[in-house]
Order: C-alpha cells, then sequence, then structure tokens
C-alpha cells in the first residue's frame, strides 16, 4: 500500500535538498542490511561525484564482510549518539558523537577514554591539543554546520543513532519504503509501495537526471535485489523489474552481483546456522510457525561474527508449511533481537508481530528487541505467537 502522504513531487523535493547541501552526514539502521548499506553507498557515491563532503554512520559495530564490494565500505563509521546540530542556530557547536564499543570521544572540548577521530587515535591526556583542532577534525567527517543529516531505510528516528529529536527543524531527509513510517525528517521522500529505498534513490535520482555510474548501479541493484528476495517477494513490482533492467544496461551484471550478495558465507557462519537449524521448533496448527534460538556463546566458540546471521531467518521460510519464522539472537552485550518473516497466509504479519515490542518493519519482514533473559526466549517467544494468535483467532470470530 502507498505511503498516504508520498507525492511524486517528493522525489524532486528530495533532489533538490541534496543539491543544495554541501555536506552530507548518511545514517544507516542498526543491523544494517543490503537495502541500507546499498542505499547508502549509491548515494556516498553520487554525493562524492557532485563534490560533496559526505560521512556515513550507522550504531553497528561493523558492517557485514560479504558487502564489502560495495563502494564507501571503509567510509563506514560507528557510532551510537550524536548530537545534531540545528542548522538554523548559528551559535550552534559541532557535533558530539560516541562510538558504540568505546567510551565518550567528545564532550565539552574533553576527552574520556580513547577513539578514533577523523583516523587518528586521540587519548585523555591528549585532550589539550584535541581542543583547538577538535572542529577541523570533525568537519574531516562531514558533520559541521550546515549539514544534511540523511537518514536511509529508516522507519522512525530511533533506529539509528540516538539524539535526534524530530519536530526540531534539524535539516535532514528522510528516504525510506517502509508503510509505517513516521515521517521525522523536514524533508521525507516515502512511499510504502516501493520495494526498497534503493529504489526510491533510483527514482529520485531519474527524476531530476542524476549521473548514475556502474558503481551505483551495482549499489542500487544490491538493494533492490536483497528487499526483494531476488526479485521473488510479493514487493517486486512492474516497476522493481523495469528500474533492474535500467541498471543493468548501465552495467550491472545480474550474475556477479548473485554471486556476490548470495555466496558470501565463510565456515564460522555456516557453524552458526547450523546450531540454529538444531534448535528450530515448528508448532501450531498445521505446523505454521517456527522459531529458533542463537545464543552469545555460538558466536565466541564458533568465532563468528553477528553480521554472518544475515539470511538465516529467510532461509528457515523454505520449510514447508510455515508461514511465520521467529530467530532469536543473543548478542555479546546480551541484549536479545527478534528476526520476522512471514509470508501470504499467515495469521498475522512480521511487522505486526514486531510493532507489539516496540520494533517496526514491512508486513513481510521485520525486527524488535525481544527483553527476556536468553535462557527463557525461545519459550515466551512461542507463548507470544500463540498469543497473538489466539487474539487473531477471537477478532475473526
Amino acid at each position: 500500500m502507498m505511503n498516504r502522504n508520498f507525492n511524486p513531487s517528493d522525489l524532486l523535493a528530495a533532489s533538490k535538498t541534496l543539491r543544495e547541501n554541501k555536506s552530507w552526514a548518511i545514517f544507516t539502521h542498526r543491523k544494517s542490511d543490503g537495502d541500507a548499506m546499498g542505499s547508502a553507498a549509491a548515494l556516498f557515491e553520487a554525493g562524492t561525484n557532485l563534490g560533496k563532503n559526505v560521512s556515513w554512520f550507522s550504531p553497528d559495530e561493523k558492517l557485514p564482510e560479504g558487502y564489502r564490494y560495495l563502494p564507501h565500505f571503509g567510509d563506514f563509521r560507528t557510532c551510537e549518539d550524536f548530537s545534531f546540530i540545528d542548522d538554523r542556530n548559528s551559535s550552534a557547536q559541532a557535533p558530539v558523537f560516541r562510538h558504540w564499543d568505546k567510551p565518550l570521544v567528545c564532550y565539552n572540548k574533553k576527552i574520556v577514554g580513547a577513539s578514533t577521530i577523523g583516523g587518528e587515535l586521540v587519548r585523555p591526556e591528549e585532550s589539550g591539543k584535541f581542543e583547538d583542532t577538535r572542529i577541523p577534525r570533525l568537519q574531516s567527517w562531514g558533520v559541521c554546520q550546515g549539514t544534511l543529516y540523511v537518514f536511509l531505510d529508516c522507519a522512525s528516528e530511533t533506529r539509528s543513532v540516538s539524539g535526534y529529536e524530530a519536530g526540531k527543524g534539524i535539516n535532514s531527509l528522510n528516504i525510506d519504503h517502509h508503510e509505517d513510517n513516521s515521517l521525522y525528517a523536514r524533508v521525507n521522500c516515502v512511499d510504502g509501495s516501493a520495494s526498497s529505498t534503493c529504489e526510491m534513490l533510483y527514482r529520485i535520482f531519474d527524476a531530476d537526471n542524476w549521473v548514475i555510474t556502474q558503481r551505483i548501479a551495482e549499489s542500487l541493484y544490491t538493494g533492490i535485489f536483497t528487499d526483494t528476495g531476488g526479485f521473488s517477494f510479493s514487493n517486486t513490482s512492474p516497476l522493481t523489474h523495469n528500474i533492474a533492467a535500467e541498471l543493468i544496461k548501465l552495467g550491472v551484471e545480474p550474475a556477479l552481483m548473485t554471486d556476490r550478495i548470495s555466496q558470501n558465507k565463510n565456515q564460522a557462519d555456516l557453524q552458526i546456522w547450523a546450531r540454529a537449524l538444531s534448535r528450530v521448533k515448528v508448532f501450531g496448527e498445521g505446523g505454521i510457525f517456527a522459531v529458533s534460538m542463537i545464543y552469545a556463546d555460538d558466536f565466541r566458540e564458533t568465532g563468528a561474527d553477528t553480521t554472518g546471521t544475515e539470511g538465516l531467518s529467510q532461509m528457515f521460510m523454505s520449510v514447508r508449511g510455515v508461514k511465520f519464522i521467529a530467530v532469536a539472537t543473543e548478542y555479546p552485550d546480551g541484549a536479545v533481537r527478534l528476526s520476522i518473516r512471514s509470508r501470504d497466509g499467515a495469521p498475522f504479519g512480521a511487522g505486526e508481530f514486531a510493532r507489539e515490542f516496540g520494533g517496526g518493519g514491512h508486513q513481510k519482514a521485520a525486527g524488535c528487541n525481544f527483553d527476556y533473559p536468553a535462557k527463557s526466549v525461545m519459550a515466551e517467544l512461542e507463548s507470544s505467537i500463540l498469543r497473538k494468535y489466539h487474539e487473531c483467532l477471537n477478532t475473526h470470530q
């Protein structure tokens, strides 16, 4: 269903906003997927080609190695907290940001702990030296007064770095395709009928005659391919195929891209998948539900990275009869997150279930935090799914 607030003129408004600003800070969501990374890589490359000062942030500690082929993969910066400048305030200070796995980097011109700013290691005893060069170093990351903050594939401001407050007039742009997008930016370009954020970004480029190089085309194709399940999901439209065809004309090789996207698991990843497969439980009338769990110890014992679980939830959908799957992952910090998938015929959608736990996403793919101790997650998850199922049955009686 198309976002009720979408207007084709939003495409030109987004393009105008990007062109008018010389500095862009791009933000993608936590646990970035192919669409988030593909759209960020494409926009980063487009901005660089236009001479913009571009940076890219996410709460993720690192990005999945399988996507290293994307341009500007190495320019990604980990950031959990960010102090956004209101560019209408001429006295605004330089932004403050904190790394995911390190203490505060810069706060009121003081250094706490040690971290990397603009590629340089800064330690507490160097705070006096850092004070005079603080703003130039931050500006080298593209975060300075007058920066446009661009949120890609983020249904709400809470899905990316913390610190952004909607309604404050911050110079911001929101490009997305989630139906439940809260339209939190100053400029919003959101169409819930689009297959992916990469599809939206292509439409923005196409509407205002941007030059789409092969590197940009491959990045856009990555997001469209992953968010449509290789053009197999119900969000794949005639327009999606037409855009893919245009990207192929620009130099994208489908066979090569499929290899890059799909053939990227290492042995440790496979060991994690094997453990998840061994724990799967199918239940419900006709075996329509399935759940599984990955524990923090699994990562430690196999040496796998937390990014290696991408695609696992979708693989469980190949189980005959399963219409709804939730895979719980316990991260090293103890947090548990659900990756949820559903298909036609499920009594409720993935997004609907995720929103009950403060998450979000699409009808067919969503995610959320699941605040239960790891040892009780499987039982609580099964119970929550069955409870939701019986609520749906009662509603339709």
